[in-house]
Parts: C-alpha cells; structure tokens; sequence
C-alpha cells in the first residue's frame, strides 16, 4: 500500500510539474497578453507579475522534481494563493475570463477553475508526502489513470451544471415541479397533488 501511494506521489509530483511549466510557458510567451489577463483579474502590480508568476512556477516545477515533498509544500502555497483569488472573483460575481495556463476562454471564471484547482491541489498533498520520486509500476500508472478519470468526471459534472444549470431533473412522483408551481399560483383551484 505504501508502495502504491509512493507511485502516485511521483506521478501526481511529475504531472503538477509539467502542467506548471507548461502554464509558465504560457505566459512568458505572451507577456503583455499575461499583464493584460493579471490586470482584469485584479492582480496587483500585472507587468511584474507577469514575470514573476511565471518564474515562480519554474522553479516550483523544479522542486517538484528535484525535493518533490518540498515542491508539494511549495506548489500547494502557490495553488491555494491561485485557488484563492479564483473563489474571490467566482464569489464577487465578476465576468472575467480565467487566464490559467495561459489560455482565455471566453467563459468567466466559475466553479469549474476553483474545481479544477482542488483537483491540482489534492495532486500537490499527495506530492509533498514523499522525499524522492519513484519509479512508477504499471499499476501505479493505472491506479492514477483511475483517479484522473474521477477527478475528470467531477470538473466537467461542475462544467456541466455551469452550462446547463442542473446534473438531474428526473421529477420523482408527488415533487412539484417549477410548472406546477407556477399553475398552482395562477388561481386554478386545483388542490397540490390533485389533477385536472
């Protein structure tokens, strides 16, 4: 068993790497675009930021790597700061595209990032439990493959709701419904439960 947590510590290590770099990749290759994108979501000081979050993602990427326990500590600090200034601007109401990974989409930032993000941070918990990375086994691969699965099915069940504002809408017998409530208010006569 401590085995196979060890397997997936260093593959959750190693894909938090990559996504880091590729992300601070991003936005090094459209700096001003990346200064633009900080200065709508509110980020202080947006043109050194843009450098600076990307430098830091670097090297927290390398950390992962090299001390991946230390890189997890380090990766779960920059993760919640990000996670963090998301439930800020998904709870204020603002209509602003999420610039992560150094891609604007023109949906505004909801639940789905801050999902997405939690997923990214359980990645940088389990990291941060080992001192060295470890050769992963094939069931190691494929137990995390599983969990990739799951946590893939939950940020796009929120993607889903985001989208079409409800995962289930099977009305079960003796529920109103929003169109039964809506006659009963409009003076029918009809008793709740009872048919025309």
């Amino acid at each position: 068993m401590a085995e196979t947590v060890r397997e997936l510590a260093t593959i959750a290590a190693v894909v938090l790497a990559v996504l880091l770099v590729w992300a601070a990749v991003a936005k090094v290759r459209a700096p001003l675009e990346t200064a633009g994108n900080f200065e709508q979501l509110g980020v202080p000081a947006p043109l050194l930021m843009a450098r600076v979050v990307p430098a830091v993602e670097v090297v927290v990427a390398l950390l992962l790597l090299a001390v991946p326990g230390w890189g997890g500590v380090a990766a779960f600090a920059l993760l919640a700061c990000f996670t963090v200034l998301l439930v800020s601007l998904v709870r204020s109401g603002a209509t602003v595209a999420c610039s992560c990974f150094g891609t604007v989409s023109d949906e505004p930032i909801s639940w789905v990032e801050v999902t997405r993000n939690v997923v990214l941070l359980m990645m940088a918990a389990l990291a941060l439990s080992i001192d060295q990375l470890a050769a992963p086994s094939f069931a190691g691969v494929v137990a995390f493959s599983a969990l990739a699965v799951v946590a893939g099915v939950a940020v796009q069940l929120v993607a889903f709701k985001r989208d079409v504002g409800s995962i289930w809408t099977t009305t079960l017998a003796g529920e109103l419904t929003s169109d039964d409530s809506a006659d009963h208010g409009s003076g029918d006569g009809l008793i709740s439960g009872a048919t025309a």
